[in-house]
């Protein structure tokens, strides 16, 4: 008898280690690290606004409050939060369309939204027959995905697993991660141009150039990718043929200009309705020196400008440890990346805008393994920031990024 339950308990070992080995090394490595990071979200996004429901002065004086989380709470919760913001934006898109009007700036217009999300958003509630709920399965699945790329990248680039490890675990649990669970572009701009860059430095240019097309309809953003894997391609061999095939980057941006062009009039419609958020080009130091000249000021609306000001200067710092690294394309990225925002002559939603450039978590990841104690306390600061943001966005307050 023992003997049989012996060779049965065997076999299922077999055909589980068997199982396993198909699943990807990336996914078994950062799977823990994702799964915990949007359990905590969910939790926050939940539990906070139950939290809230109780009267402040009714709290250690009524031994008899208990809050309850029940599956209805965390679907609530998430769908409180779901569509709102830049989400509430894309949703219009995705459920209505573009505007179609002669361009003017008297008014807000979706026309600042890219198309690319929103087109994925649409597909996805065409099958489920649900909007909210295909917007945040399609997030994570992404942001996922993303996180498999950025773990392939970094062992790539350190030829280390545990770098690669450390990499994944600063980008789940950075502050404004849970902007990465919504339906907003985030984690797919994330994976697209981890992707672009894992495609290029294994030499593979028609993916890259066209993972770069995919980017740009979702971001303008995107249009970064084409210099900083310029610098990729002046470390190889340098073939004119390689570098036609990154051509394509610029081609998500322009059929989005071309039909912004037949719908409205004006190209650039993108561009020009920002100043109906009352956003205008400035000087990119203005920004940095308005905080480091009354840095007692750390919160205004939208803006926690301490956690800001600390994740830009992180992030320029980044860029130098990579380009010392060599990998310049990285650093070239994280640096334009920072550079749209700071044109913008304010430091809002700069961590939510910094945390799709992949090189901030090589970086960190190099910082963590020559400095343990560094990356310790960069963790425990990440962690409670977005244990603090998420509660805030819990309860309405966004103060993280529009």
């Amino acid at each position: 008898m023992n003997t049989v339950v012996a060779s049965t308990t065997s076999t299922w070992r077999s055909q589980a280690r068997r199982l396993t080995d198909v699943i990807p090394t990336c996914l078994k490595r950062v799977f823990v690290p994702f799964l915990l990071s949007r359990l905590a979200i969910i939790l926050i996004l939940s539990a906070a606004p139950l939290v809230a429901q109780v009267p402040a002065e009714s709290w250690g004086k009524d031994d008899n409050i208990a809050i309850k989380l029940s599956a209805r709470a965390i679907a609530d919760g998430l769908s409180r939060v779901a569509i709102g913001n830049d989400s509430g934006w894309y949703y219009t898109v995705a459920h209505d369309g573009y505007e179609q009007r002669p361009f003017d700036t008297s008014r807000q217009a979706n026309w600042a939204f890219f198309p690319l999300h929103p087109l994925l958003w649409k597909a996805a509630a065409a099958l489920s027959g649900e909007w909210v709920w295909s917007g945040i399965v399609l997030s994570n699945l992404l942001w996922l995905a993303g996180l498999c790329f950025l773990w392939l990248l970094t062992r790539r680039l350190t030829d280390s697993d545990r770098l690669a490890d450390h990499a994944t675990l600063f980008a789940s649990f950075w502050p404004a991660s849970y902007f990465m669970m919504l339906p907003h572009t985030e984690s797919l701009f994330f994976a697209l141009a981890t992707a672009s860059f894992l495609a290029a430095l294994t030499q593979r240019w028609w993916l890259a150039g066209f993972l770069g097309l995919f980017a740009g309809a979702t971001r303008l953003n995107g249009l970064f990718l084409a210099p900083a894997l310029f610098m990729r391609w002046l470390k190889g061999e340098r073939r004119f043929a390689d570098l036609m095939k990154l051509a394509p980057i610029v081609f998500g941006v322009a059929i989005f200009m071309a039909y912004l062009w037949s719908i409205t009039g004006n190209p650039l419609a993108f561009k020009d309705i920002q100043v109906a958020w009352g956003r205008e080009l400035h000087a990119p130091w203005a920004a940095l020196l308005d905080y480091i000249n009354r840095p007692h000021k750390i919160i205004t609306p939208w803006n926690p400008r301490i956690l800001h000001f600390g994740v830009t200067v992180l992030a320029l710092c980044s860029t130098v440890t990579c380009w010392k690294r060599g990998w310049h394309e990285l650093a070239v990225f994280t640096l334009l990346t920072l550079l749209a925002p700071l044109l913008t002559g304010t430091l809002t939603s700069m961590t939510r805008y910094a945390g799709v450039a992949p090189g901030i978590y090589v970086a960190l990841a190099v910082w963590a393994d020559k400095r343990p104690r560094l990356g310790q306390v960069w963790m425990a600061l990440s962690a409670i920031s977005l244990a603090l943001l998420s509660v805030l966005f819990a309860l309405g307050i966004n103060v993280g990024g529009a």
